[in-house]
């Protein structure tokens, strides 16, 4: 199988564009592949993409929103309020928005290869696994059910005479919580942007013996192909973080719930039930203002078939791992936006790629954008 897939074009890119859409729940009235109908609540939305990128908190905030209409921004915080959905370092290094149910197996996952990317800066700021131990205590006892800020924690790991000094306390949080004792949770109160860091054990409903990773693997491999298909093995493997080669092996124990296509000389796996879209998929007309880092671009390694090479550096400038909004036209990124500031201005600046839209589209655009603002209000 290709690790470096030739590019769809024509026909083909649109078909994969347009069968994502529907998979991540981007279409009105067309359920993601892992719902049986529309999404109704912000767990419903997580859990059907199976993790999502958040570590832009806001941004991750609208993607949720973005695909649960009427939905506002108190809606997701509510949901974070009541423990549906959490945050945690997930895969890749980076924060996700997963479901409590999906917290252990994922981590049962990528916590082995995260753990050892990190070794080296870990060794550098003088953390051993001895003072992580006796730090996930710490956090457990000082976190609890009732929470504590991140400046409330990294107090409580000098009180046990640990350095917090430069990044030495954002690692020893990371390396906490992929041990699964802590997660992210409420809101801080008074605060819209930061949240509250939560004990696993008192937050999240038990779980039972930790998954098998082999398992875990096989179940976290089927919800990415499903919510994210058409894709390739090299996308879901950049997706959780892990080399092919496991990947690969379990998307070869999943034949019976994935179909593959053949485009362009390489295999794009996907739902059953959408293979049966691919000759006339939905979406054609669909417009979206999309947060920066969006699981419909982020959510793959080899965007091509939603995002022109010659675009990507706009997308994403200076390649420093920032993703801007986009604006998606029938699964094409057609441009670049951002909000108004509120008030009597304009709901947001869509920055086109090649020459201004017509007048249909440009009033489908302006209404998008302002649906974020009504989502930030609401």
């Amino acid at each position: 199988m290709a690790t470096d897939p030739q590019h769809p074009t024509g026909r083909q890119a649109a078909a994969v564009a347009r069968l994502r859409l529907a998979a991540q729940g981007l279409l009105p009235g067309t359920p993601a592949a892992t719902l049986p109908e529309p999404a109704a609540t912000p767990a419903d939305v997580v859990g059907a993409l199976g993790m999502m990128q958040a570590q832009d908190l806001a941004q991750a905030c609208w993607a949720v929103g973005v695909r649960l209409p009427g939905a506002g921004l108190g809606t997701i915080h509510a949901a974070l309020a009541d423990g549906s959905v959490i945050r945690c370092w997930g895969a890749r290094g980076t924060l996700m928005f997963i479901t409590p149910r999906a917290h252990r197996a994922l981590l049962a996952v990528t916590a082995p290869r995260m753990h050892a990317k990190m070794a080296a800066i870990r060794a550098q700021e003088g953390i051993t696994e001895a003072e992580i131990g006796k730090l996930a205590d710490v956090a457990a006892g000082r976190c609890g059910s009732h929470g504590a800020t991140r400046a409330e924690l990294l107090r409580a790991f000098a009180d046990a005479g640990s350095s917090t000094e430069g990044q030495r306390g954002y690692h020893l949080i990371v390396a906490v919580s992929l041990r699964g004792v802590i997660v992210q949770g409420p809101m801080e109160p008074g605060s819209g942007t930061r949240q509250l860091f939560m004990a696993a054990d008192s937050w999240l409903p038990a779980g039972g013996s930790p998954p098998a990773a082999s398992d875990a693997l096989a179940r976290l491999v089927r919800g990415y192909f499903e919510s994210h298909g058409p894709a390739t093995v090299a996308d879901c493997a950049w997706w959780l973080g892990l080399p092919l080669t496991p990947v690969r092996a379990a998307v070869s124990g999943l034949g019976a719930v994935l179909e593959g296509l053949e485009l362009a000389g390489t295999t794009y796996h996907l739902a059953r039930e959408h293979r049966e879209r691919w000759d006339h998929p939905p979406g054609a007309r669909s417009v979206l203002a999309l947060p920066g880092f969006d699981e419909f671009l982020l959510g793959y390694r080899d965007r091509s078939a939603t995002l022109d090479a010659d675009h990507a550096q706009v997308v994403t400038p200076g390649k420093n791992g920032i993703f801007l909004r986009t604006v998606v036209a029938g699964g094409r990124t057609i441009g670049t936006w951002e909000p108004g500031a509120g008030g009597t201005a304009p709901a947001g600046r869509f920055v086109p790629f090649d020459g201004e839209p017509g007048p249909a589209r440009a009033r489908a655009i302006a209404d998008r954008m302002a649906s974020y603002r009504r989502f930030r209000l609401t």
